[in-house]
C-alpha cells in the first residue's frame, strides 16, 4: 500500500488513459503443432503473470486458459510451461503473416480472408507449385497489409453465405433499421441500442449462424414508447403508453426517460473526475513521524479506501484502450471540506466533466449537488439516502443506508418463526435508525421490538427473547466499548435462546472483542460485496491488478471496476444525460458480484442505488456463508 501511495499519489493530479506492467517477456522461439493448431510453449519466469504474458503475446487470457486448463487455479509457478495459442505469427521481418493451414481450409478461402491476390500469395511462397494443393499443418506466408485493409485469421472466419430470407414489410413505428458499418458487431449494436443478443437474434434470425455484414440492414426492436407528460423544476417527467399510464407514473415504476428517445452524443473525448480525499500532505508527515518513533508505517484508513478505489478504475479503464473514443480520466486530492472544491469550480476545472467519481464525504456531496453543475455523480462511499431524494444525478454505486434496512426486513422474513429485536442506544441517531428498521421489519411482516442499551446492559432483554422461535438482534450503533458490553450480556444468553446477533461489519477490526463471541452469537453482517475466486473474469482482474500494482485488489477495487465497467458505455452512449439511460430491470453480473441500479419511489427519478445487499453468517471455523439472497450457487466468503 505504502508503495502504490508514493507511485499513485505524489502527483496531486493525474491524466490517465490505462495501466500497463512493465514486464519484459521474451517471445518464445519454441512451437509446436497439435491437431493443426499451432502454439508457443512459453517457460514462465519469476515476476511474470498470466495478464502480462497474454499482453506480450497479444492473446486473450480466456484463449489461453481453454488450453491450459490447469491454469484455472489462478497461479503460475517459476518454470511451469504453458501453450500459447498462435492465431496470427509474424514473420522476423514483418513483411509477412505466418498462418498454419488447418484442416478443410482452402487456398481461395484463406486468399479472400487475408484479402490477398494469388499473385500476391505466390510471390510470398515462392517454394510452392501452382499445380500443387495446401494441405492442414502446411505454414504459409501472407502479406502483412495494415489492419483496416485486411481481415485477420484470428479476427474473421470465411463468411458463410447469407440464407435467402423473406423480405418483411418495413414497420418504423415497432422497430429501428440500423445500417451495419464496418467494424461493427453484434456486441456493439447491442450496447448501443440497450437490447440483448437474444433479442436482436429473435428478430434478425440469420445472424445466428453467420457474421454482420457491412451495409446490411437489422431491425431494432423500439423500446415502449412514451410521450412528455409534464414539467416540474426543470425536471422532465415521462409516462409510459396504455391505459395504466398516469397509475404507473404515481407508483414511479416508470421514471427514467426512454434510451431510445434521447440524442446520442456524438462525442470522442470525454473527461471523468475522480474527487478523493488522498489526504497527502497529512500522510507524509505522519509516515515521517512514523519513522521517527520507530514504528510500523501505514498511511489512514480514508486514504486507503481512496488509493484501492482509484488502482481499481485504473485497471478497469484499461478494457476501453482501444475504442473509438477517448477518455481522460484525472484524479484530485481534495481533503476533508469544500475549500479545495470551491477552489476548483471557481477555476473551471470541472466544467467540461463528464462524470465525476466521488467525493467521500456527505458534506462535499451536498456541496457540489448545490451547485446544480448537472454532472452525475458516481458515490462509492457515501449512502445517506437522503441525497437521492433531494438530488438528481446521484448515483449509489453502494446499497443505501435504506436499501440495506429493507434487505436485512426481507432476511428476516426469509428465516421464518422470527422475533426481531432492535437495539437502539440513547443517541438520537441510534433512535432513528432503531425506528427505521423497525418500520422495515413491520412492512416485511416480521414481529419487532425496540430496547434500550443505556450503557451498561439492554433493557428488558429477557422478557423480549422468545424460546423456539430465531431472536434476531440488531445493533444500530458502533461504538466499540458499548458493542463489546452488548456481545458480552447476548453470549450469556446463548445457551437458553436461538440467537443471531446483526451488527455492521467494521466492528470485526475492534480488538476488544473475543473472537468466540462472534461464533457463540452467530455474528451476522451485511455486505456489497460477492466474490466468484473462481470466476474467469475474477481471476483476469486479480492477475492484471497484481501485475500493475503487486498486491491483490480488495473490496474498492472491485466496486470500482464494476464501476466502470458499467457505467463508461452508457456516457459513452449519451455523455452527461447517461444518468437517464439507466436500465432499472438489468442486473450487471459484475466481478464484485451483482450490481441493480434502482430509484426508489421515494428518490429524485434521476438518482439511483445499487440495491444488492447480501448477508453473511460466521460458521464454527470462522468462515462466512451467504446467507442472504438464497443463491442458487452460494459463495462463501
Amino acid at each position: 500500500m505504502l508503495k502504490r501511495f508514493i507511485i499513485l499519489l505524489i502527483p496531486a493530479i493525474f491524466a490517465v488513459c490505462g495501466v500497463s506492467a512493465q514486464v519484459n517477456i521474451e517471445i518464445s522461439q519454441e512451437k509446436i503443432i497439435e491437431n493443426g493448431q499451432k502454439f508457443y510453449m512459453h517457460t514462465v519466469q519469476q515476476g511474470q503473470t498470466l495478464y502480462s504474458i497474454c499482453k506480450a503475446y497479444s492473446v486473450k487470457e480466456k484463449d489461453v486458459l481453454n488450453v491450459n486448463p490447469e491454469l484455472q487455479s489462478g497461479t503460475l509457478s517459476i518454470g511451469q510451461v504453458i501453450k500459447i495459442p498462435i492465431e496470427n505469427e509474424i514473420s522476423k521481418d514483418g513483411k509477412y503473416i505466418v498462418y498454419t493451414v488447418k484442416k478443410g481450409e482452402t487456398l481461395y478461402s484463406l486468399l479472400k480472408r487475408f484479402n490477398t491476390t494469388e499473385k500476391e500469395f505466390y510471390e510470398a511462397n515462392p517454394k510452392l507449385s501452382r499445380n500443387e494443393s495446401i494441405r492442414a499443418g502446411d505454414e504459409i506466408y501472407f502479406p502483412a497489409k495494415e489492419k483496416n485493409e485486411e481481415s485477420t485469421a484470428a479476427e474473421k472466419t470465411e463468411p458463410e453465405p447469407k440464407p435467402e430470407t423473406v423480405e418483411q414489410p418495413r414497420d418504423d413505428a415497432k422497430y429501428i433499421y440500423h445500417t451495419v458499418a464496418k467494424g461493427e458487431t453484434l456486441y456493439k449494436i447491442t450496447k448501443q441500442y440497450d437490447i440483448s443478443i437474444d433479442d436482436l437474434i429473435a428478430e434478425n434470425p440469420s445472424l445466428e449462424s453467420r457474421p454482420l455484414a457491412i451495409d446490411e440492414t437489422i431491425r431494432i426492436p423500439r423500446k415502449q414508447p412514451i410521450v412528455p407528460q409534464k414539467e416540474d423544476n426543470n425536471e422532465t417527467y415521462a409516462e409510459t403508453a396504455g391505459n395504466n399510464a398516469q397509475d404507473n407514473i404515481n407508483n414511479n415504476e416508470f421514471e427514467a426517460e426512454n434510451p431510445d428517445t434521447l440524442p446520442y452524443t456524438d462525442k470522442k473525448d470525454f473527461t471523468i473526475a475522480l474527487l478523493m480525499s488522498f489526504e497527502i500532505s497529512a500522510n507524509i508527515k505522519d509516515l515521517a513521524n512514523q519513522e521517527k518513533r520507530n514504528v510500523p508505517q501505514r498511511i489512514r484508513t480514508v486514504t486507503e479506501r481512496a488509493v484501492d478505489f482509484y488502482s481499481g478504475c485504473l485497471v478497469a479503464l484499461e478494457q476501453f484502450k482501444h475504442e473509438d473514443f477517448h477518455i481522460t480520466f484525472k484524479a484530485y486530492d481534495i481533503g476533508k471540506d469544500n475549500t479545495i472544491l470551491t477552489t476548483m469550480v471557481e477555476e473551471g476545472k470541472l466544467a467540461n466533466v463528464d462524470m465525476i467519481i466521488g467525493p467521500a464525504y456527505k458534506s462535499q456531496v451536498d456541496y457540489l449537488n448545490s451547485l446544480n453543475l448537472g454532472i452525475p455523480m458516481l458515490l462509492p462511499f457515501v449512502n445517506d439516502e437522503n441525497i437521492l431524494k433531494s438530488n438528481p444525478n446521484n448515483i449509489m454505486l453502494n446499497p443505501s443506508k435504506q436499501d440495506i434496512r429493507n434487505e436485512v426486513a426481507k432476511y428476516a422474513a426469509q428465516i421464518g418463526n422470527c422475533n426481531a429485536l432492535i437495539i437502539k442506544g440513547t443517541s438520537d441517531e441510534s433512535k432513528s435508525v432503531s425506528a427505521k428498521y423497525a418500520e422495515a421489519m413491520r412492512n416485511a411482516g416480521v414481529e419487532n421490538s425496540e430496547l434500550v442499551f443505556n450503557g451498561s446492559s439492554i433493557e428488558a432483554i429477557g422478557s423480549a427473547l422468545q424460546k423456539g422461535k430465531e431472536n434476531l438482534i440488531i445493533i444500530t450503533f458502533e461504538n466499540e466499548m458499548a458493542i463489546t458490553r452488548v456481545l458480552t450480556q447476548v453470549f450469556k444468553l446463548c445457551n437458553d435462546y436461538k440467537i443471531t446477533l446483526i451488527a455492521d461489519p467494521r466492528i470485526m477490526n475492534y480488538e476488544s472483542i473475543d473472537p468466540n463471541y462472534y461464533v457463540e452469537v452467530k455474528y451476522t453482517y451485511y455486505s456489497n460485496i460477492s466474490i466468484d475466486y473462481k470466476n474467469i473474469d475474477v481471476k483476469a482482474f486479480i492477475s492484471k491488478f497484481h501485475s500493475a500494482f503487486l498486491c491483490e485488489p480488495n473490496t474498492d477495487a472491485y466496486i470500482a471496476a464494476d464501476a466502470i465497467s458499467y457505467f463508461v458505455p452508457l456516457m459513452q452512449k449519451a455523455g452527461k444525460n447517461f444518468a437517464s439511460t439507466i436500465d432499472q430491470n438489468y442486473v450487471q453480473k459484475g466481478i464484485g458480484g451483482n450490481r441493480q441500479y434502482v430509484s426508489s419511489n421515494e428518490y429524485n427519478p434521476k438518482s439511483f442505488s445499487n440495491k444488492d445487499v447480501y448477508i453473511y453468517t460466521i460458521q464454527n471455523d470462522y468462515s462466512f456463508t451467504t446467507v442472504y439472497p438464497l443463491p442458487e450457487n452460494t459463495n462463501n466468503k
